[in-house]
């Protein structure tokens, strides 16, 4: 089971560094570790519409209307946990303007990526996300930038490959329309 500290130090290990068991001992590791690993884990987070950190809710309308020269009658809050919005079910046009959400529409569903807890992580995605801290680290640890650029090519590969797994989570959807295979026939009376 991952934790915070369990990924930190793990990529402490990666450049040969020392283990951590707190962000808040002493040395160089340590805080670098409690410095970037908040950040560092919600852009990994951010980038992708990862399974196992989606959620989807209805936004609660607010009461307060949005100003009538930004084209939109309703304002939303968005979701205090979201990270990243990823998708409005409803097909309106919006905007977000200073952390609401502004549309026409009078109810919207989202889809958004949430700050899922480290034991709740899959393999795949944990080991890119120490590769990406393992590339941070380098620079400041051991200010080495050719490890550095090693890890950080190794974060590339390792997330290129959790995103794959992830995206297999769930099925493909089948294309209905045949508009080739319709037209063989067109004009020939078959």
């Amino acid at each position: 089971m991952a934790t915070s500290i369990s990924i930190a130090s793990n990529a402490l290990v990666l450049i040969g560094d020392n283990p951590i068991s707190s962000f808040t001992e002493a040395g160089t590791g340590a805080q670098a570790a409690a410095n970037l690993y908040p950040n560092a884990y919600e852009q990994a987070l951010s980038e992708h519409p990862w399974s196992f950190a989606t959620k989807e809710a209805v936004l609660s309308r607010l009461s307060a209307l949005p100003d009538t020269r930004t084209g939109f009658k309703y304002a939303f809050q968005l979701p205090s946990d979201m990270i990243r919005l990823w998708k409005i079910m409803d097909d309106g046009h919006y905007a977000i303007v200073n952390g609401l959400l502004y549309s026409n529409l009078e109810s919207l569903m989202a889809r958004y990526v949430y700050k899922v807890n480290e034991s709740e992580l899959p393999a795949h995605f944990v080991s890119g996300l120490q590769y990406r801290l393992a590339a941070d680290f380098a620079l400041l640890v051991t200010e080495s930038p050719s490890k550095a650029q090693i890890f950080e090519t190794k974060a590339h590969k390792a997330f290129a490959k959790a995103r794959t797994i992830d995206s297999q989570q769930s099925p493909s959807i089948p294309i209905q329309d045949k508009p080739f295979t319709d037209v063989r026939g067109y004009g020939l009376g078959i």
